[in-house]
């Protein structure tokens, strides 16, 4: 089941089913038999207690507003900071980590309740009308590459999810990542998102039908996101990434008015999408959490440099 009420294809029933089934649910404010607010989260569990928390594979969730008829600003300040007390007061527990849609820019009520927040960023294409435009904007030397994979390489769309695992397990063993990849989730999710007619997968080969790389868009009319890829390492300076994410910016434009990089914080990455010349946009991370929580979500990227993760 779709809704109209989200802020993006994340906070949608059937996607929150397909990432966390039977895991999810959403505070909401109802008056005269009208949804005001909504706040999907996902239960889960860090440190021994229960947290209200980001399913996988999901980028941000709400809240959403019924938006505004009329009226100050000001007003409707005061009017979303009683919605949000109402929202926040709704949850099950007190342990809470939500990344909030970059529609969501007043979260003072979120630190009212003693909530941390921190500032994430993505990188985003507001206005796909004009795709020539965009791409005279890209960094010369992306563009140079983009061109060049192009001439060398195939970009389909008729592969199946197989070569999407396929190809992030490769990205993964690079970063020396093991075993991270949920083959279940990602078929789960594959499956819903075709359901409803919103996902894309492109895959890049060479003459002899070598997979190069592969990409994962999903989408509704509001926004395109750049949700997961991965690239065969054999072939990374091949261009084969940066070719499918400009294609999957090419097929946005037929369905969406905006596109989403889904932004890092790495830095590596962070460069590779600034690179696509898109402006930023700046995600909310409210996290309120227990002391056991919270020295588990401070030790995590100690852990990774213990393990060898690399970016």
């Amino acid at each position: 089941m779709s809704i109209e009420e989200v802020n993006s294809v994340f906070e949608q029933p059937w996607w929150l089913e397909a990432v966390a089934p039977g895991r999810w649910a959403a505070a909401e404010v109802v008056e005269d038999g009208k949804l005001q607010a909504r706040m999907p989260y996902v239960l889960g569990c860090r440190g021994g207690k229960v947290i209200a928390t980001m399913p996988p594979l999901t980028q941000t969730l709400g809240v959403w507003f019924r938006p505004q008829e009329g009226g100050k600003y000001v007003n409707w300040l005061s009017r979303r900071g009683e919605l949000l007390r109402s929202l926040i007061g709704q949850l099950p527990c007190k342990n809470v980590d939500l990344t909030l849609d970059s529609a969501v820019d007043y979260v003072l009520p979120f630190r009212w309740q003693g909530f941390r927040c921190e500032p994430s960023f993505s990188y985003r294409f507001t206005n796909l009308t004009d795709v020539e435009a965009l791409f005279r904007g890209v960094k010369d030397s992306r563009r140079s590459e983009i061109k060049k994979a192009g001439k060398m390489l195939t970009v389909r769309d008729d592969r199946s999810v197989d070569v999407l695992i396929d190809m992030m397990r490769c990205t993964f063993r690079r970063q020396g990542r093991q075993g991270v990849v949920d083959e279940a989730l990602v078929r789960r999710l594959d499956e819903a998102c075709r359901e409803h007619h919103a996902s894309r997968l492109l895959v890049a080969e060479d003459a002899d039908g070598r997979v190069q790389g592969a990409a994962y868009f999903v989408y509704d009319a509001r926004c395109c996101y750049y949700l997961a890829g991965g690239a065969n390492p054999e072939y990374r300076g091949s261009g084969a990434q940066s070719l499918l994410i400009w294609e999957g910016i090419k097929f946005a434009s037929s369905v969406s008015r905006m596109f989403d990089f889904e932004g890092s914080m790495i830095e590596d990455i962070e460069r590779n999408f600034r690179s696509f010349g898109s402006g930023f946009v700046v995600n909310y991370r409210v996290r309120r959490l227990g002391l056991l929580p919270e020295l588990m979500d401070a030790a995590k990227p100690y852990v990774k440099r213990l393990i060898g993760y690399k970016n």
